[in-house]
């Protein structure tokens, strides 16, 4: 299943939300004020902004008054939407004359594409071309140069790295040290686009999708790596198009959207995806998990990692970098998989020498 030109080593990094929140990028439970501190001076992106945000802090307002009815708890995303995506709407209230819809659903993901994109252009500008950017950018620049420096040192050719973030930011920092390359790094090629780059080292599984794909339809393959001169310095496929208008054109199809009623299936993209990562865990010979506490409720994931890690026979024991205690410690314990904890921040564990 891995595409020509990629020998994998054998070994196997798998990230969540907590490998991108060193950089600003949100946990899960800090999205919602992510993409609700939204500004942008492209029409198309405001619009749908001014008609989204107002829905979900509506719904969000139902939805823990009249179901959770405790307004003091943590807010979260991916608890509304998944009351919407199964009852639409919330009956005996106002928002009941107002349901949801799948235009709702595509216009989340797109104000979630939006959000990142522009997020990562403002990083690019602070972080690696020392300027000021147009929005605030919620991290410290010393940090996150030092992690870019120090991430593809723990790297070889031929790794592959699982991934369920939407942001750019590994590809950006693994394109800066020459590791990895939009030509198939992501798995698959988009016709002839990157032809003329190197050919990536490391290959990045998304498996909730990525912000810059850009997706014809559902049933079809990721068309276009979108915005390459903006994100990738010294691309040789020059575009002028801007990334605001080039990565949204499939309204966000290609994002998972968050909640839990994902279904990998309905996207042949993804679903290629994912099988390439099952092949990845499977034959792996180490395996390191970094950031991603494998939630009880996200039961793809749980699948594609229960089945893939009983299929192999050969591996006996899986790295968790978490500051926490997290699933993994009974996930693996039912395997009879061994599980040895380092107990750090993506960021600190990056950064430390290696043993």
């Amino acid at each position: 299943m891995f595409i020509e030109d990629f020998n994998p080593s054998g070994r196997v990094f798998v990230l969540g939300a907590g490998a991108s929140a060193f950089a600003g990028y949100p946990l899960s439970g800090d999205l919602f004020n992510f993409i609700r501190n939204f500004d942008s001076r492209e029409v198309t992106s405001k619009q749908n902004a001014e008609f989204v945000i107002p829905k979900l802090n509506e719904a969000e307002f139902h939805f823990y008054r009249n179901v959770v009815r405790d307004s003091n708890r943590v807010h979260n995303l991916e608890e509304v939407l998944t009351y919407l995506e199964l009852f639409h709407s919330f009956p005996g209230t106002m928002f009941a004359l107002n349901p949801w819809n799948a235009a709702d659903s595509s216009g989340v993901r797109r104000l979630i594409t939006d959000k990142f994109l522009a997020y990562q252009h403002d990083l690019l500008i602070k972080v690696w071309r020392n300027g000021t950017p147009i929005q605030q950018v919620s991290c410290d620049p010393v940090v996150v140069r030092r992690v870019a420096e120090a991430w593809p040192r723990r790297l070889r050719p031929g790794d592959v790295i699982l991934t369920f973030n939407w942001d750019i930011l590994h590809e950006v920092m693994l394109w800066h040290a020459g590791l990895w390359s939009y030509r198939q790094g992501y798995g698959f090629r988009c016709g002839g686009q990157g032809a003329s780059e190197r050919v990536s080292a490391i290959l990045l599984l998304k498996l909730h999708g990525s912000t810059n794909w850009v997706q014809a339809d559902d049933s079809g393959p990721v068309t276009e790596i979108a915005s390459v001169s903006d994100f990738f310095a010294g691309s040789k496929d020059w575009d002028p198009r801007s990334h605001v208008n080039q990565a949204q054109i499939d309204s966000g199809r290609k994002l998972v959207l968050p909640t839990y009623l994902k279904d990998i299936t309905a996207n042949a993209a993804l679903l290629r995806t994912w099988v390439a990562a099952r092949e990845a865990i499977a034959q792996a010979q180490e395996i390191t998990v970094v950031g991603y506490s494998l939630n009880r409720i996200d039961h793809p994931a749980r699948l594609l990692f229960g089945t893939a890690l009983a299929a192999n026979k050969g591996l006996q024991k899986v790295v968790v970098v978490s500051p926490q205690s997290t699933e993994w410690d009974t996930f693996l314990g039912a395997l009879k998989k061994e599980m040895k904890r380092t107990p750090k921040k993506f960021e600190d564990w990056v950064c430390e020498p290696e043993a």
